[in-house]
């Protein structure tokens, strides 16, 4: 197997877009393309020039996406199959020396821009991945990369999970199927700090799991010993295990999605927690916190890890809305002295924006709110600082006066 992975053009930028090239920011829009090689195809590799003819680098072409350049390299190092194989490698090496690495079976392998891997996106389940391609310079090479990432791995197969609605942004048609390898099963067992998830990786959320909350997870176990809890957009338990697993008194899981229930069900009897108290809610968990807001119920530990409420800044007004109302609710109902972790992966969403969201939904909750430790995803989603859209997570933990 080699890649062919020659420059069929070139790209001249815009002035305007020299600043974001310099400090290294993969992503040039169409506003930036100055000029383009006439008949490139979606997912060409191109040169970057400037308007001097300066070459600025390489990246993927595709005019069918409002990224247009998705940028591979800064300098004049070929794009070939070495320096991709090199990427996956590094990559890889990046999640093993984690001094949690043994600890868990389930880890994202490749993050995309952060791994100088533009729109490829690797979860691995123990000896299986799930694969994503939001980019159509992966297009012709998707088996190709799949065993690349097998042998760098030492995995048993690789499944396309690719996400339909954000391959549609790229112009790209659904992808879904077995790249290479063994069939990954339809369900795999994931361990998470010991604590065991089936993972459903062709209908599951994600590619199945929110690797993403891993250490998040842990943290609410450090804080859940003797409280009430209640774990709000559930899933199949990440967060409620946690807490049954750090001593909570009690459990109420609320989650509108009846397969997630049923997982959640699955999680907690393979995890020896079926005889605790626990009650699971299979609803909108807005009507559920303003009902138990009425009816007077209290908590002391309340965690909310909706799903994304916007995913551009058009919908940020309304995004806003939506988490301080759902935050409001919940500080009205923790007991004096108890826990908020609230998430939000919005990415338009920035750490400021949701702290200043959360601190009007406890002016308006009537409640005095102090923020005790704010994090973000898990370190096998690595932030490129020259690539802020890398950062997405906020996780604030809050004591509730």
């Amino acid at each position: 197997m080699s890649l062919v992975l020659q420059p069929a053009g070139e790209v001249i930028v815009r002035d305007k877009a020299l600043k974001s090239i310099a400090g290294r920011h993969p992503w040039l829009f169409s506003g930036a393309i100055d000029k383009a090689t006439p008949g490139l195809t979606a997912g060409a590799v191109v040169n970057v020039l400037d308007g001097h003819g300066k070459f600025m680098g390489s990246g993927f072409f595709n005019s069918n996406s409002q990224i247009t350049v998705r940028m591979l390299t800064f300098d004049s190092a070929p794009v070939d199959e070495a320096l991709i194989q090199h990427r996956i490698l590094e990559a890889i090496k990046l999640r093993r020396t984690l001094p949690e690495h043994d600890l868990s079976n389930a880890w994202r392998l490749l993050y995309g821009e952060s791994d100088g891997l533009p729109g490829l996106v690797a979860d691995s389940y123990a000896d299986y991945a799930v694969v994503h391609f939001h980019s159509a310079g992966w297009e012709s090479f998707r088996e190709d990369m799949a065993r690349m990432l097998m042998e760098a791995a030492s995995l048993r197969g690789v499944y396309d999970g690719s996400d339909a609605a954000m391959r549609e942004r790229e112009g790209l048609s659904a992808s879904h199927g077995e790249l290479c390898g063994e069939t990954v099963p339809d369900f795999l067992e994931a361990s998470e700090f010991g604590r065991k998830f089936v993972v459903d990786v062709r209908k599951g959320q994600k590619s199945g799991l929110y690797l993403d909350q891993k250490f998040n997870h842990q943290a609410v176990r450090s804080l859940a010993s003797g409280k009430r809890a209640l774990d709000c957009f559930a899933y199949t338990g990440g967060f409620g295990l946690a807490a049954l697993e750090g001593g909570c008194l009690s459990l109420t899981a609320v989650e509108i999605s009846d397969a997630a229930v049923a997982a959640l069900e699955q999680n907690l009897q393979s995890n020896g927690f079926a005889d605790r108290d626990i009650t699971i809610i299979e609803a909108d968990a807005f009507e559920v916190l303003r009902t138990m807001v009425s009816d007077g119920e209290r908590f002391d530990l309340v965690v909310l890890d909706p799903p994304a409420f916007c995913k551009s800044k058009t919908a940020l007004i309304q995004a806003c809305r939506g988490y301080k109302d759902i935050n409001r609710l919940a500080m009205q109902l923790i007991d004096p002295g108890g826990i908020l972790v609230s998430c939000s992966c919005s990415r338009p969403v920035s750490d400021d924006l949701f702290l200043k969201v959360l601190w009007e939904a406890s002016v308006e909750a009537g409640r005095a709110a102090k923020l005790l430790n704010l994090s973000g995803q898990a370190p096998d989603h690595p932030v490129l600082l020259s690539f802020p859209e890398s950062k997405y997570l906020k996780c604030a933990t809050l004591l509730i006066g």
